[in-house]
């Protein structure tokens, strides 16, 4: 498929100098786009993680996944042509979603705050437009890989990331791996309910959580 090819070799330690495999930058680009709330960061990278554009706007995850979908490959396709690609050009694709997913199937799970999202299926919604493979995660297990890949991968098997902004959310690496949980749900402590609050009511609809007590948002209201 001409995605992978041949580096300078390395030199020898007595033997036939052995090649090295790199991705071939040129081959293709990937898409990715990172939900929050109320708005999302789209990007453009070649294969090896060179930026080629990226934008970001406010967008309600409420609205859904129809219409927010829609507006994601729409901005996608915007994104492309801005760079002179095409979708013939896309090899991939990775989702963020503010929510617990079955990474397996790309499916939101019983999302606390993304009404109509339950049991949908991203990558069937975007392989209308791009048939490509898609994979789909929640915001903060792809942050906590993100982290981990980039600045902690020789040094620690173990780390929480936590993320603090309209909503809590932390990533969970153990034992160098990724870990999601049965349902996707691991490290969703914003909804976790903390003594002291008990007049505040969460945006999932129960009052008490960690995240109406202490996200960006709620400090911001507070003030």
């Amino acid at each position: 498929l001409g995605l992978v090819i041949e580096n300078d070799p390395e030199g020898s330690t007595g033997g036939r100098p052995p090649a090295q495999l790199m991705l071939n930058s040129s081959a293709g680009v990937v898409l990715a786009a990172d939900f929050e709330v109320d708005r999302c960061r789209l990007a453009l990278s070649t294969l090896d993680g060179s930026s080629l554009g990226e934008m970001q706007a406010d967008v309600d995850i409420g609205l859904g996944p129809e219409v927010v979908v829609d507006w994601m490959v729409e901005h996608f396709v915007d994104l492309l042509g801005n760079v002179g690609r095409g979708v013939p050009d896309v090899v991939g694709i990775g989702i963020g979603l503010p929510g617990p997913v079955e990474f397996r199937l790309g499916r939101v799970v019983s999302p606390p705050i993304m009404s109509g999202w339950d049991g949908v299926s991203i990558p069937e919604l975007v392989w209308r437009t791009f048939p490509v493979p898609v994979q789909v995660d929640n915001d903060v297990n792809i942050m906590a890989v993100g982290e981990h890949a980039a600045y902690w991968h020789d040094l620690v098997d173990d780390l929480l990331f936590v993320k603090v902004s309209a909503g809590i959310g932390c990533g969970i690496i153990a034992g160098g791996r990724l870990h999601r949980g049965a349902q996707g749900a691991a490290g969703d402590v914003g909804h976790i309910p903390v003594d002291g609050y008990p007049d505040v009511i969460c945006r999932c609809g129960n009052p008490s959580c960690v995240e109406a007590a202490a996200s960006g948002a709620a400090i911001a209201a507070r003030l």
